[in-house]
């Protein structure tokens, strides 16, 4: 459990650190939509995380680079499901 925690604590932190740097700016304009929204600060980031995780883990299967336009498309699918 405590891996699990870790990689999920790491997803957390590059969203933080994404917003932050505003790089890329997708990231905070989902999340301000998401917390104008009515979602939470930690649901949002959890949401903005998992798109992140879907990136990450297509970019190591393929083997090819982080696909920024397709991040961008995973974070605008993002629904009001609050």
């Amino acid at each position: 459990m405590s891996n699990d925690k870790t990689v999920v604590d790491a997803f957390l932190d590059t969203v933080l650190n994404q917003l932050e740097t505003g790089d890329p700016p997708e990231t905070k304009v989902t999340y301000e939509r998401l917390i104008a929204e009515g979602h939470p600060r930690n649901h949002a980031l959890q949401l903005i995380a998992a798109a992140l995780r879907v990136e990450m883990n297509r970019m190591l299967s393929d083997s090819t680079p982080f696909d920024n336009d397709r991040y961008a498309a995973l974070l605008a699918k993002i629904k009001d499901e609050g």
